[in-house]
């Protein structure tokens, strides 16, 4: 398909909506499973997931979104690839973000290695996620759908073909 058509249809109302709320679900299952994994007990992982706020950055969901379409738009699984990589720019985001935030981190880097290594061989994403995600999504779209209006998704998708050429 052509990249402008794509990011016609990616860029509107719905698309954005979709695409956003699954790279948000995504980074914070991602960042659940961070914390749980490098704290020692529940109390930890609470005060921990409170200490580091950390969230997506819409701007960047755009920017990767019109990086994909971009990239990918002549390829025939296009739809595929484009799901696929959500999700790994997600997880990827939300480790560098643990990462980068979480000060009380001993061996950062291994850490980071490890789950880059992880999240790149598909071995990640597993069942619970899965069901977790299947399980939140048309909340996070109702969530989203309530935020971006047809006005803002106009301007965003104004600007995304602005930055596609």
């Amino acid at each position: 398909m052509e990249k402008e058509q794509l990011i016609k249809e990616k860029f509107q109302k719905e698309g954005l909506v979709d695409s956003i709320s699954k790279y948000q679900i995504y980074y914070q299952m991602a960042l659940g499973t961070l914390v749980k994994e490098t704290c020692f007990d529940k109390d930890e992982m609470a005060s921990k997931l409170e200490e580091l706020q950390l969230d997506i950055n819409v701007e960047n969901v755009l920017n990767v979104m019109v990086k994909l379409i971009s990239n990918f738009h002549d390829d025939k699984d296009f739809e595929q690839i484009y799901e696929d990589n959500i999700k790994v720019n997600a997880f990827l985001h939300s480790l560098k973000d643990f990462v980068d935030n979480n000060k009380d981190l001993t061996n950062s880097d291994k850490v980071y290695d490890s789950y880059h290594e992880k999240i790149m061989n598909d071995e990640f994403f597993d069942v619970k996620m899965q069901l977790q995600f299947i399980d939140e999504v048309e909340d996070r779209k109702a969530y989203w759908k309530d935020l971006i209006t047809d006005s803002i998704s106009k301007e965003i998708l104004s600007s995304a073909l602005t930055l596609s050429k």
